[in-house]
């Protein structure tokens, strides 16, 4: 007998269920998105920019001391001819050197060097250089945001959200190239060996993230 009315407690339960959520009405949803090409940016040597060994005695122990420029040769191609832009951001912003790039630069522009032994090593530089594409020379432009308008550049890179591009022409509106040719030249300053602890090896470690896409 308990285990009838426990059947049938069941099935009027499931009874009670269905009719509770019974409905005659569904939807459909239809879903998907359409994308542009896609931009393909790739740098030499895979970005690494590699001082190698710096020797200690080289380094002013009370002046910031600027190693030589580096370049990486930049490469964009974007599959159709279209307005393109970049931006840079600094992925150890944490370790700022305030000033230590010196007259000229802004701290937007001044790039970490990372943290060795809990000190900040130093800062480096990013300009864009030698900018190209098929239909000829271009020169780069930038906004401060998104939202800003275009405006003349001398090619320092500063970090997002500013954003960068290339014109053709004399005015500062973004030319419209299928891909691009150019070199980021890198130059790094390091810290002052006073503010570095030098009883073990000091690593560089610059670490920024390059995106591309349409405008």
């Amino acid at each position: 007998m308990r285990k009838m009315f426990g059947v049938t407690v069941g099935a009027l339960c499931l009874i009670v269920s269905v009719g509770a959520h019974a409905t005659n009405v569904a939807e459909l949803i239809v879903r998907g998105t359409i994308k542009p090409v896609a931009c393909n940016l790739s740098l030499t040597g895979n970005g690494l920019v590699d001082y190698q060994t710096i020797a200690a005695s080289s380094l002013s122990p009370t002046q910031f001391t600027p190693l030589v420029a580096k370049p990486v040769s930049l490469t964009i191609n974007c599959g159709r001819a279209a307005q393109f832009r970049v931006s840079l951001s600094d992925l150890q912003s944490a370790s700022k050197v305030p000033g230590i790039l010196g007259a000229g630069f802004t701290e937007a522009q001044n790039y970490g060097l990372g943290l060795a032994n809990g000190r900040r090593t130093g800062g480096y530089s990013v300009t864009l250089k030698n900018l190209s594409a098929s239909s000829g020379v271009l020169n780069p432009i930038m906004r401060t945001s998104p939202a800003s308008a275009w405006q003349h550049s001398d090619g320092k890179v500063a970090q997002s959200p500013a954003q960068y591009s290339w014109r053709s022409g004399t005015t500062a509106v973004p030319a419209s190239i299928t891909s691009l040719t150019g070199t980021l030249e890198v130059k790094a300053v390091i810290n002052r060996t006073q503010d570095l602890d030098l009883t073990r090896d000091v690593t560089l470690d610059g670490r920024t993230s390059l995106s591309v896409d349409y405008i």
